[in-house]
């Protein structure tokens, strides 16, 4: 077995620890689960370029730069998910389970330590996606 592979099996050995069922990866992925399922047992490993490969890594955390470094062996499986618990993604994520009240107040306290013209471009930006956020629902 290459080492890629068993790289790959523990890889998602983590995430299927984490929560997900093969079936939820692979739905996410956009591949059958046989594919997940062989990726665990260590069969295959999918392409680099392919946009299994991505979006693998989306799900897990990383790019595709970084989960080709830790297929490599360049980096541990606790330094690939550190990134993870480092992006601004994963900070999005944390807000699902939190009151809105408290993400209400947290926001507000980032705010206050932006510049004025940075203000503006949030609350811009804000008023943009409410926007979409009303099309997209009177289109359902």
């Amino acid at each position: 077995m290459q080492e890629r592979q068993k790289r790959l099996a523990e890889l998602i050995e983590h995430l299927l620890e984490e929560g997900w069922t093969q079936k939820k990866l692979a739905e996410r992925i956009g591949v059958d689960t046989t594919t997940v399922y062989r990726w665990l047992k260590a069969k295959v490993v999918p392409e680099a370029d392919s946009k299994n490969f991505l979006r693998l890594a989306k799900v897990s955390g990383g790019d595709s730069e970084s989960l080709q470094e830790y297929l490599d062996g360049h980096i541990s499986l606790s330094a690939y998910r550190q990134r993870w618990e480092d992006s601004p993604l994963n900070y999005a994520n944390s807000f699902k389970s939190r009151p809105v009240e408290e993400i209400k107040q947290e926001v507000l306290e980032q705010i206050i330590l932006l510049e004025p013209a940075d203000i503006l471009d949030v609350i811009s930006r804000s008023a943009t996606l409410l926007a979409e956020k009303k099309l997209v629902a009177e289109r359902a």
